[in-house]
């Protein structure tokens, strides 16, 4: 399976940190050049986002999603079956790669999504798991990050539509859930977590102050999902509720 580890040129510690990880298990990734949204105009911001008129995203962010949907090209253009992605704040936990290799031997025509990661994930705490590779996988409700995850070739033509332009940050899996993009599962097992002092220095000044603004432009991209999996979502939301528990499988 190929892997790949989003890093801006400049980030030579954070390279060597998943660089390092990634040795321990003997996995040869391909360090994919990262887009600087900082370093882009507010023309050229402008001219990248959807309705950039209410979009509340910032620079950081769509430079994010625009590193991960420059890998859903990749994969598109050169018929990449799965891709692991890495970000380079990333520890692993565990040897990633047998539960990568029961992935790979899946249909690369079903559009899915398997986080490898915790932190930040509501999950269906009831009924019954799918395993791979002896690891069971459980459907997320809600979830964010785009540290450690996998994803078909299906996924990613479906996020790379969805995402061109950028309609939202890379990680709101509930919302490409709602909108029929694909289906998201996590391991029971946490393979991939977060360098913490790494992960403090992410560039996330902004998202704090831009909260309301972004709940209310959120509301307009749920609105234009398909009613039918608004209905879904919306009996999801009453009925799987109570059987939801937070991070720990």
């Amino acid at each position: 399976m190929k892997i790949y580890v989003i890093n801006l040129p400049q980030s030579r510690e954070r390279r060597e940190n998943i660089l390092r990880e990634c040795a321990r298990f003997d996995l040869e990734p391909e360090i994919f050049p990262a887009v600087d949204g900082r370093g882009l105009s507010s023309d050229r911001l402008r001219e990248l986002v959807y309705r950039p008129e209410v979009n509340p995203l910032t620079p950081g962010e769509i430079g994010c999603a625009l590193s991960h949907r420059k890998i859903y090209e990749k994969m598109r253009d050169e018929n990449i079956p799965f891709a692991f992605i890495l970000e380079d704040d990333s520890i692993l936990r565990l040897d990633p790669r047998p539960l990568l290799a029961g992935i790979a031997a899946r249909p690369p025509n079903r559009s899915e999504v398997y986080l490898l990661t915790h932190r930040n994930n509501l999950y269906v705490k009831s009924g019954r798991a799918e395993e791979i590779a002896g690891v069971r996988m459980f459907k997320i409700l809600n979830c964010h990050g785009t540290y450690g995850y996998v994803l078909s070739r299906t996924a990613a033509n479906n996020l790379l539509a969805f995402q061109t332009p950028i309609r939202t940050a890379s990680d709101l899996w509930k919302l490409f859930q709602l909108h029929g993009l694909c289906m998201v599962a996590a391991s029971c097992r946490e393979y991939v977590g977060l360098n913490e002092r790494l992960g403090e220095e992410s560039d996330i000044a902004g998202r704090l102050e831009n909260i309301p603004r972004m709940n209310r432009y959120l509301r307009i991209v749920r609105r234009e999902a398909p009613l039918s999996r608004r209905l879904v979502y919306s009996l999801e939301k009453i009925f799987i509720r109570p059987f939801l528990t937070l991070e720990k499988i």
